[in-house]
């Protein structure tokens, strides 16, 4: 069988992986007890990211350039995690063609962005609780956007798993997603030109905890 970290395989039944050291029984223990295994997930993150960093800096650099460009920008977004998503599951490398190869979920994923982002504005009219709501939605339907890009699910399919996987496995979420921001955060802040190496390390750990989870 295959590591679902690091990609390499291993025996069948193996409880531990004798490349990365990931606990295997993790993936289907209970969501307190995987708590635990954040770190081998930073870890396999790190190497593909270190792996693959001169594509991923030149795949970031094009969609920065394309992200800007309104409405198109969404199926941009879709074509860039999938690039990830491929890199993460090690099926080829990230390349520049695949921005312009996710619009078969640009409908889906507009539905969903546009619902979200009226709710946002609505939120905002509400002082300081409307804030933070806002940023607790941001957080809550990251899952939805990554089950669009990859299995091509509805919106309301993306709004009910959102719901069921924060609820199953909320401790790990939120780690991955604040860890994720930190580090693209990182990125503006130092001069905006370096969110083109941090942006995909952030996106590959948060794609980690999907890959854990994801549904068949």
């Amino acid at each position: 069988m295959q590591c679902h970290y690091c990609k390499e395989e291993v025996n069948d039944g193996a409880l531990k992986c004798k490349h990365c050291g990931s606990d295997l029984t993790l993936l289907h223990g209970s969501p307190s007890s995987q708590t635990a295994d954040i770190g081998a997930m930073l870890k396999t993150a790190f190497s593909l990211w270190k792996e693959n960093l001169a594509d991923l800096v030149v795949l970031t650099l094009v969609f920065l350039l394309l992200c800007w460009i309104p409405i198109a920008n969404i199926g941009f977004i879709a074509g860039y995690t999938r690039s990830l998503l491929k890199v993460a599951r090690g099926q080829g490398k990230a390349r520049v063609g695949d921005l312009f190869n996710a619009w078969d979920c640009f409908a889906n994923l507009f539905v969903f962005v546009l619902i979200n982002l009226i709710i946002v504005i609505v939120l905002h009219f509400i002082p300081i609780l409307g804030t933070l709501a806002s940023i607790a939605l941001g957080f809550v339907l990251v899952p939805g956007g990554f089950l669009i890009i990859d299995k091509g699910r509805s919106a309301v399919d993306a709004y009910s798993w959102c719901m069921e996987t924060i609820q199953a496995d909320f401790v790990n979420w939120l780690l991955v997603y604040l860890v994720g921001n930190v580090i693209i955060a990182a990125g503006l802040v130092a001069i905006f030109i370096g969110i083109i190496l941090t942006l995909p390390l952030g996106e590959l750990i948060i794609i980690q905890q999907y890959e854990r989870v994801k549904p068949a």
